[in-house]
């Protein structure tokens, strides 16, 4: 568990679950997955959306690039999590977006994350290592899930926490963006604070 971690594991995040939303104090963000209130969609529709179909990303047909990933033990840091998906092969080299949600008070996270791949195919090996299986650490009964983040890209996530009072807290709570092509692909990329 980690320093300050405190109670025990939260309830899996449903698969058709109400809209997620991060709380960061001053605003609501909602870069996850769910229904959306003011849309005519009904949950189940903007469910079915939000499913993948790994044969789909396979042959191309949906290229979407960003990703919930549910039912994450509550233990779990946001380095902890990144330096799993690394040693699988999943690392920074491949993503340009991470966010492990962490909840203020009792320091643990959520049980969900958001990911961006810089090339949708890098889905196809995330997915099959990790969707259906269960965590290599802490001994827990969560089995991961993963369905598309309702929020797409790594430009449409950042300007989601452009004006977040999250963008105030330490960087252990706010979300990581690396750097997509060139020389410093995979390097951590300076997010901007709040002014």
């Amino acid at each position: 568990r980690p320093p300050g971690c405190i109670g025990g594991n939260r309830q899996n995040v449903p698969h058709t679950s109400s809209p997620t939303r991060a709380s960061l104090g001053k605003s609501n963000v909602s870069v996850g997955s769910g229904g959306s209130s003011g849309e005519n969609n009904t949950h189940e529709e903007d469910n079915n959306n939000l499913s993948l179909h790994i044969e789909h990303v396979r042959s191309g047909k949906d290229r979407r690039s960003s990703l919930m990933v549910r039912n994450i033990p509550n233990k779990y840091t946001q380095q902890m999590l990144l330096a799993e998906f690394a040693q699988a092969g999943h690392g920074s080299d491949k993503m340009d977006f991470f966010y492990l949600p962490i909840d203020f008070k009792n320091k643990c996270n959520r049980g969900y994350a958001f990911v961006n791949f810089v090339d949708y195919k890098d889905i196809v090996p995330f997915f099959d290592a990790y969707n259906g299986k269960s965590w290599k650490r802490f001994n827990s009964d969560k089995i991961c899930d993963i369905t598309y983040a309702r929020i797409q890209g790594k430009a449409a996530m950042l300007k989601r926490f452009e004006n977040s009072a999250l963008m105030e807290k330490d960087d252990e709570y706010r979300p990581m963006v690396f750097v997509s092509h060139g020389e410093r692909k995979g390097q951590i990329e300076a997010m901007p604070r709040t002014s």
